[in-house]
């Protein structure tokens, strides 16, 4: 479907030849001052508008002012007698894409409109590529958990502190990266870009380059031009800095003084560069007995640390399991186009008494294995890759029937009945769960359960 033009001039002939050079690819329409252009505008939603300044009846900023105000996403283009300077800042300022200086050439009309027209069009494709990973992130954090909800109510408070960094610490795979983009898409910056540095990954003597970017002639090799560093690229959205806790020391020290000032300058540049994205850290690591040992600044870490979220493994929150794998599995159905409709009690069961060594991103590429591997429909205790033939998980207690129970007592209910049939040995219940016996016991004393298994566990 072609774009819709509408034109607001007075003067009839500019409107004619407008119009003759643009309706080939175009659907035109006209409009002689600015309210009836307001009133065409009203009825046919153009996709761009070329206006006048000098109409006869309002001044041009005012009618565009009203556009901006009844539809933002509309293009507006001025189109003025003279090039006055004040009155070009002020277009743009209210929001005009470009400007226009009668004469007009028909070739740099063509040329202005095809790229106004561009430029929307990326514009929604972004926002519906944003719109969609908004609602991806916005809910691979709902858990049950007592955790998972007082992480959740913390998002939410520091979402829009776009100014205060955040420092995001947990286990490799406990998803530090997707809380970082939640909180990304929760804030103001979302209609920005959201830019990962992964510090590990990067050679110590590149750290800084990356990170800040080079003038020209910075270093052998370096671009003649130099070099955008990845805080510029990050520009009004978010830059996520994950396992900064293996920065180097020059690049500990740079950061600081970004934290402390929001100002930069490139490697072997003199100008300075205003920071204005917001700044999201993550580690596996502790960082105080890093900076105990001297491998980290001590002051880095106090600005870091305003705002910290630790994320906990996944085998200290069972009741958050079945839900989040429950959300990989309308993830995957709708990537592979298959319908996986629920999961068994006994392949419940496994999931809820498997240590989870690799946290929410093994629970995530079981999932996507099993997409990949399996047809459909219910799964079951041989689709996951931990489950042994013959072993435990054909003789592990039955599950109590769904919906009957939360996680909770249901997973108290499978290590009760554990312990009873081996008459209260942990060593053996644990092999019997398929976990490591230092593991039950932690569940155990969560759970409040004894180890005398005539004794039932307490329900509260």
């Amino acid at each position: 479907m072609s774009a819709t033009i509408v034109i607001i001039d007075d003067d009839a002939g500019i409107s004619k030849a407008f119009a003759l050079i643009l309706s080939e690819k175009y659907e035109v329409q006209a409009a002689a001052n600015g309210t009836d252009g307001l009133n065409l505008l009203q009825k046919i939603e153009p996709d761009l508008v070329l206006l006048d300044i000098g109409l006869p009846d309002m001044d041009g900023l005012e009618v565009l002012k009203r556009i901006k105000q009844a539809t933002p996403d509309t293009v507006v283009i001025m189109v003025t007698a003279y090039q006055e300077i004040r009155t070009v800042v002020d277009a743009v300022k209210l929001g005009a894409y470009d400007y226009l200086v009668k004469p007009v050439d028909g070739r740099g009309l063509q040329v202005t409109v095809a790229n106004a027209l561009e430029n929307r069009t990326l514009k929604n494709r972004l926002h519906i590529l944003q719109e969609s990973e908004r609602k991806r992130h916005g809910t691979m954090f709902t858990g049950t958990s007592r955790a998972m909800r007082e992480i959740t109510e913390i998002v939410d408070k520091v979402a829009h502190s776009i100014d205060t960094p955040v420092l995001i610490t947990g286990e490799t795979g406990s998803g530090k990266g997707v809380l970082a983009r939640q909180i990304h898409f929760a804030s103001p910056a979302a209609e920005g870009p959201f830019i990962t540095v992964n510090c590990g990954a990067i050679a110590g003597e590149l750290v800084e380059s990356e990170l800040f970017g080079y003038g020209r002639g910075a270093f052998t090799g370096a671009r003649a031009g130099g070099r955008m560093g990845r805080f510029e690229e990050a520009a009004g959205g978010t830059l996520f800095l994950d396992e900064i806790g293996v920065m180097t020391p020059a690049a500990q020290t740079k950061l600081l003084s970004i934290l402390e000032d929001r100002c930069f300058y490139r490697v072997g540049g003199n100008k300075k560069i205003k920071v204005t994205a917001r700044i999201i850290a993550a580690t596996n690591l502790d960082l105080e007995k890093a900076v105990a040992a001297g491998t980290f600044r001590q002051d880095l870490f106090f600005r870091l640390n305003v705002i910290s979220i630790a994320l906990p493994p996944l085998r200290e929150r069972p009741e958050d399991i079945i839900p989040i794998f429950e959300q990989f599995i309308t993830l995957f159905n709708k990537k592979t186009g298959k319908q996986f409709t629920s999961v068994s009690p006994e392949a419940k069961n496994l999931l809820l008494t498997y240590d989870w060594p690799g946290n929410v991103r093994e629970l995530r590429n079981i999932m996507e294995r099993i997409s990949l591997l399996e047809n459909g429909g219910e799964i079951l205790p041989h689709h996951l890759p931990f489950a042994r033939t013959g072993s435990p998980a054909q003789s592990q207690p039955p599950v109590p029937a769904p919906n009957t129970l939360d996680y909770e007592n249901a997973t108290k209910r499978i290590i009760e009945q554990a312990l009873q049939q081996t008459n209260g040995n942990i060593t053996q219940a644990a092999r019997t769960l398929d976990m490591a016996p230092h593991k039950l016991r932690y569940r155990m004393k969560k759970l409040k359960i004894t180890g005398d298994p005539k004794i039932p566990a307490t329900n509260n």
